[in-house]
């Protein structure tokens, strides 16, 4: 049993993700790619993603094995912003934490040699390993989030309501059935785990996760920022398949622009800047491809505040996929 201690500002620090955090979703997918459990759901996705490991991505398995203990720095805080800056922040892991948590690995798993390399600090290890996430993310995580998308953000809005309207107490039994609230314990119900994780503060941050699926997760290092990862209900979910050829086939029907700014809205829910940047134009005409896909059903935009929020809906994922949902 994994204990979360509480103080009264620690639910008032306590969050959720709007978005799948990109490095949980690469730590998951490698762990799902390991194993053959829930084969209804992760079948088909494994069995195209296996075969087209690259190099850099088989590196990836030795140090993400899908039992026990995975490092904490291959998931820092800094991804919720972003894949960018959380691969910015792992490639600045401090050399005493890299060398504390792969030394921790190599009680439980046998090690390769590059590890030791990249334990001591060696740049060209870690921008080799920060590579290969990049890349897992690029082609075996990017091509899934319109599914991923169109299913967490239904979730998330679900429960950001329920908090709204009950508090954090009425949100728990939503997010697993292992979490259990007893005011102002936390439990998390992980096997083989006796620990206790006072916040002193600091707050929870809560993460919904495509590629989590038995257990929520969390960081052993209890000096880390506190976060709980926690699996998402979907169906099984198709697998995007020639992924070059459908992007042709989009960019034929709405024209490139377009087609690119749908699918940059596809890897999470955005603001008007936001979305500008992903799909580099500008502001102006951002806003106007927005509008056309949101009037034609493609793309669900909500005012919150002053801003606007773009998301992909069920009919602009079938739209970049292929697939009816």
């Amino acid at each position: 049993m994994f204990r979360v201690h509480f103080e009264c500002a620690d639910l008032a620090r306590t969050t959720i993700a709007q978005q799948p955090d990109p490095l949980w979703e690469v730590l998951l997918g490698l762990h799902v790619l390991q194993t053959d459990d829930e084969p209804e759901t992760f079948g088909s996705w494994r069995e195209r993603a296996r075969p087209r490991l690259s190099a850099l991505e088989q590196e990836l398995l030795a140090v993400t094995p899908p039992v026990g203990y995975s490092p904490d720095f291959l998931t820092p805080r800094a991804a919720g912003e972003g894949l960018e800056a959380g691969l910015a922040a792992v490639a600045a892991t401090p050399p005493g934490q890299l060398r504390s948590e792969l030394g921790r690995l190599s009680d439980t798993v046998r090690l390769p040699a590059w590890t030791r390399r990249l334990a001591a600090g060696e740049t060209a290890v870690m921008h080799r390993l920060v590579q290969g996430l990049k890349s897992f993310h690029r082609t075996k995580i990017a091509p899934q989030m319109p599914m991923i998308t169109t299913a967490i953000e239904p979730a998330v809005a679900k429960h950001n309501d329920t908090v709204a309207n009950g508090g954090l107490e009425s949100l728990i039994p939503q997010l697993h059935p292992t979490l259990h609230w007893d005011a102002p314990v936390l439990s998390v119900g992980l096997p083989h785990i006796d620990r206790d994780l006072h916040l002193n503060g600091r707050g929870l941050r809560l993460v919904p996760s495509f590629f989590c699926w038995k257990y929520p997760m969390m960081l052993l290092d209890p000096a880390l920022p506190p976060v709980l990862v926690y699996p998402v209900r979907h169906e099984a979910f198709p697998v995007v398949t020639r992924r070059a050829d459908r992007d042709g086939a989009v960019a034929d029907l709405l024209g490139k622009t377009r087609a690119r700014v749908l699918r940059s809205i596809s890897s999470g829910a955005c603001s008007t800047s936001e979305l500008a940047a992903r799909a580099g134009i500008s502001l102006a005409s951002a806003s106007e491809h927005a509008r056309v896909l949101h009037d034609t059903g493609l793309v669900t935009t909500r005012r919150i505040g002053s801003s606007v929020r773009h998301m992909l809906n069920p009919v602009g994922a079938d739209v970049l996929t292929g697939v009816r949902g």
